[in-house]
């Protein structure tokens, strides 16, 4: 007897090189399991053959979501939530970096009652360490200044049952950070670590500038902490100007040489000048953030939908 259904959420972007050899090792451990399953593909703006691969494919139960254009990897997760039916759902990339063999032991958890399982990506090749570098500065900086606490070394490999995901797609923010969302949500949860597999063929779409840009999503989207800190840096260098006037009036006032000192001055203005520059830029990384929730354009934009095949 079939258990409850569960809904398997897999963003692709220019897979075509490996998307059969990723479907059939899924397939191999969906068909293991005692649950009813759908697999919705979401091609976020693919410039190869992805799309029409998926098509190509025998399997049942296989849905594909087009987007019409690259809307980011946060934005098709986002379209295949949305869609999914299932009881639990897990998300997972389409490159084999996630192992669809972990799905059993995601699914073991909820039986137990747990409503969201996290996995934790174990040490990395060595050609990814400056990646991989990066990733631990940004979660250990944002854990530093921030109220939630964001897993480290976590990815988009998870899943959650139907309530915890109904919490999840509540949630109206335009700039979506999906893993500091999913714990921001609360729940029970649970972390699993896995060792990241080898990609199935091509290379990562996630550059380091998509890397940035994510990271700046996340700090924007779960601390004000660097707006207060300007307040407070602007108050320290108010407080050091007014002392610093202070001694040249007294300077002034009782001695009637004049006081050498343009090379500290100009050292002064100019530590005032760029941290002027920075909090300025930190201003507009938050007016960015607001500006794109008050456009409240969509997250994304479907192109076609292709439901599953049925049985003959």
């Amino acid at each position: 007897m079939k258990k409850s259904l569960i809904s398997l959420v897999v963003p692709v972007y220019n897979e075509a090189d490996g998307i059969s050899i990723f479907l059939e090792e899924l397939y191999r451990v969906l068909l293991s399991l005692s649950y009813e399953f759908e697999v919705i593909m979401v091609d976020d703006g693919s410039r190869d053959k992805t799309s029409e691969i998926i098509m190509s494919e025998k399997y049942e139960h296989l849905k594909l979501i087009s987007l019409s254009r690259n809307f980011g990897h946060q934005a098709a997760l986002l379209a295949g939530l949305e869609e999914a039916k299932g009881e639990f759902i897990v998300t997972l990339d389409g490159d084999l970096q996630h192992p669809p063999s972990l799905i059993p032991k995601l699914l073991e958890q909820h039986e137990k009652g747990i409503d969201v399982v996290l996995t934790k990506r174990l040490s990395d090749s060595e050609t990814k360490r400056l990646k991989n570098d990066t990733s631990v500065l940004f979660y250990r900086v944002l854990n530093r200044i921030s109220s939630q606490k964001i897993l480290e070394n976590g990815s988009d490999f998870r899943s959650l049952n139907r309530q915890a995901l109904d919490a999840l797609l509540s949630m109206p923010e335009k700039r979506k950070f999906l893993r500091g969302m999913v714990q921001w949500i609360g729940f029970t949860q649970v972390v699993i670590p896995f060792s990241v597999g080898s990609r199935v063929a091509g290379e990562s779409k996630y550059s380091i500038l998509k890397m940035f840009s994510l990271a700046l999503f996340g700090i924007t989207s779960f601390t004000t902490i660097p707006l207060y800190l300007s307040a407070v840096f602007g108050l320290i260098l108010f407080s050091l100007a007014a002392i610093y006037a202070v001694y040249v009036i007294f300077a002034k006032l009782f001695f009637s040489t004049v006081v050498e000192g343009w090379a500290s001055v100009l050292f002064v203005q100019l530590a005032v000048g760029g941290f002027i520059c920075l909090f300025l830029g930190l201003f507009g990384i938050y007016l960015a953030a607001i500006y794109d929730e008050v456009k409240q354009r969509p997250d994304y934009i479907v192109k076609d939908v292709h439901e599953p095949k049925q049985k003959n």
